[in-house]
């Protein structure tokens, strides 16, 4: 069964993909790779077996299948190393699967970040700042994880700062930094965890979801005590970012104290098809403690006005940012 794994798993590197989707039920047995151009199915007999093979891989609890369950592994493969996450749903119906390859990212360096090199320049500068809270937001898949690493490596070459970070799960490898994952089932926790690291005298400190309150509070205090903190938060814009932190408790001073920048993004293939771009709005600075004060925004890009600028100067096309034109509209 290792063999259709890594059938899958090549089949995979070919489309740039990082999630593989399952679907099995008494009449479907279907496997989805998502790719730069969506959904492409890949076609094998053996769907339903390399399914529990990959629940058994992720050791997850076979007699508990009402319950959803994920788990991660790592399986070698033509000499190299992948590392995986398997999620699992289970309904009365049906089973849903997700396969995460934790390790399938490009390495880039700061100037591929944006198209735009305004914006590359501002990513640099954040890099020799030391204190203050830097939240990038957007939808699941949107490149996150993969912009807040760019940063953490380029701070870590100098050498001279000590970097932690703190996930669930730890998407992205790196032997520059001290990666902590997130094990709820030991009561290590975000808070927990924030809790923790900061006895280890960080200087930089990357947590990888603010998800509730507690957990916002513990950013807000990492960053009011001097460190340098980066984090994500789900939301569909820059303003929405700031009412989203207000709503889990962090009232307006607490953010004046503290919040350097808030980051939206989104992840599109590239106008050739054969890469993809990543497209960010920016609030910080002047604009951001206006806003913080009147919740007013005047001359400043939203993501969708960034967005209908990548498609006006033939960076993305139009049908690839539809949903999100769309939902502007709404």
């Amino acid at each position: 069964m290792k063999q259709k794994v890594k059938k899958l798993i090549i089949e995979s590197q070919r489309v740039n993909a990082t999630d593989i989707h399952f679907m099995l039920s008494d009449t479907i047995q279907k496997c989805d790779i998502r790719g730069i151009k969506g959904f492409k199915e890949f076609k094998d007999d053996s769907i339903k077996e390399i399914f529990q093979y990959l629940k058994y891989c992720a050791n997850l609890d076979l007699g508990n299948l009402s319950s959803p369950q994920s788990g991660t592994f790592q399986l070698d493969i033509d000499h190299t190393t992948y590392y995986f996450r398997f999620s699992c749903i289970s309904t009365y119906l049906n089973q849903t699967g997700v396969l995460r390859i934790l390790n399938n990212h490009p390495v880039l360096s700061i100037e591929d970040l944006s198209y735009k090199r305004s914006q590359n320049l501002l990513f640099k500068k954040w890099c020799h700042l030391r204190g203050g809270l830097i939240l990038f937001s957007g939808p699941t898949g949107c490149g996150k994880s993969t912009t807040l690493h760019v940063l953490l490596e380029e701070i870590a070459k100098k050498n001279q700062l000590k970097i932690i970070t703190l996930e669930d799960p730890i998407e992205i490898m790196s032997q520059n930094y001290l990666q902590l994952q997130i094990n709820e089932k030991m009561d290590f926790t975000y808070e927990e965890g924030i809790r923790q690291l900061l006895r280890h005298d960080p200087d930089i400190i990357m947590i990888g979801e603010i998800r509730d309150s507690k957990c916002a509070e513990m950013v807000y205090r990492a960053a009011l005590s001097g460190h340098l903190v980066f984090s994500t938060i789900h939301a569909k814009t820059a303003s929405e970012t700031i009412k989203r932190l207000e709503d889990l408790g962090l009232s307006k001073s607490n953010l004046k104290e503290t919040l350097t920048a808030v980051v939206n993004q989104r992840l599109y293939p590239n106008i050739k098809r054969k890469g993809r771009v990543c497209i960010y709005e920016i609030l910080h600075g002047k604009e951001l403690q206006a806003f913080l004060e009147t919740k007013q925004m005047e001359n400043h890009k939203t993501i969708y006005d960034e967005i209908k600028d990548a498609v006006k100067k033939n960076i993305i096309k139009q049908s690839d940012a539809k949903v999100d034109l769309y939902d502007q509209q709404e």
